[in-house]
């Protein structure tokens, strides 16, 4: 585990405590081969075919409909859990509902203090017409893999996703609605969540993004924030702002293009290389635990099909 990574020093310790030496400074973990960083892309990919294809609702405001419809007695709470959204985000997201005429607040017939959520007079219907674009969705994200292999491929992924520690497994209500566990733009979703949970117990010092950002400029050598961004699998704002405060803590120095002085070009830092090569070990085993619920034997083929998803069917 990595207990301090700085710009000035890096200190890497064992289980014992006992100062570990740093790995090769150059050591990055690809990241077309990094399962939690394919996920993100992943997530991306399933993000814009909702945009094109979902009129009106949001993936997290339909998963929450989902969950008000497919099982009984659900506040606000619960319906956060089931869709695998924050209590920030779940808000939010029932509010907005609200506002849109989909839910309305009731109180529990035996808990005054409870509102549950209920979908509204004619929201049923009107959740199946979505849904049928829904489909569409997952179906799109399937459709770089052959089809004798996206069943298990769902099924695989639903167990990187720990589907069966989630109450989504015992859907109550399935008419109208998409199956939860067997929906690939759920199970993306909270895959990463799970990933994003390893991540912050093994690499407290340095978040996914900010490794991406670091493992692509390790890659590319010198390159402007736009092709940091694409390799790295984030929007230009995160990439600019991940950009500069890797900068203000020394691990990125920014240089005036030579061909053309309104391009900004970023590299390493010597610190900077250094923590990489510190960081490749817990980086990797992120990875190895998130793939933990798979055998051996089956997750480079899992990793494969997962590379054609989150790269549309192109080539990483």
């Amino acid at each position: 585990m990595v207990e301090s990574v700085t710009a000035g020093a890096i200190e890497v310790r064992d289980r014992r405590g006992d100062a570990l030496r740093p790995p090769a400074p150059d050591s990055v973990v690809p990241p077309a081969t990094a399962p939690g960083h394919l996920l993100r892309r992943a997530q991306q990919v399933h993000t814009e075919l909702w945009g094109a294809r979902v009129d009106g609702l949001t993936g997290p405001q339909y998963a929450t409909l989902v969950a008000i419809a497919g099982w009984d007695d659900v506040d606000q709470r619960r319906a956060g859990q089931l869709a695998s959204l924050d209590k920030s985000t779940v808000a939010d997201v029932v509010r907005r509902l609200v506002t849109k005429g989909w839910v309305r607040r009731v109180r529990h017939p035996d808990d005054g203090r409870r509102r549950l959520l209920t979908l509204t007079g004619g929201s049923l219907e009107r959740l199946a017409e979505v849904t049928e674009a829904a489909r569409s969705v997952q179906d799109a994200i399937l459709a770089p893999l052959r089809p004798s292999d996206r069943q298990e491929f769902v099924e695989r992924l639903g167990r990187v996703a720990r589907i069966e520690e989630a109450d989504v497994a015992e859907q109550q209500h399935e008419a109208g609605v998409l199956l939860m566990r067997a929906a690939p733009g759920y199970l993306i979703r909270r895959a990463q969540q799970v990933h994003t949970t390893l991540w912050t117990a093994t690499v407290p010092d340095v978040t996914g993004p900010q490794y991406a950002v670091l493992a692509a400029v390790a890659q590319l050598g010198t390159a402007d924030q736009s092709r940091i961004g694409d390799a790295a699998s984030l929007d230009s704002s995160s990439t600019a702002d991940i950009v500069t405060r890797l900068g203000n803590q020394g691990w990125l120095i920014k240089e005036t293009a030579a061909n053309d002085r309104r391009r900004a070009l970023v590299r390493l830092t010597v610190p900077a290389r250094a923590a990489l090569g510190a960081l490749a070990g817990p980086v990797e085993a992120v990875q190895s635990d998130l793939l933990a619920p798979l055998g051996p034997e089956v997750r480079p083929e899992f990793i494969s099909h997962l590379q054609q998803v989150a790269f549309a069917g192109r080539r990483p």
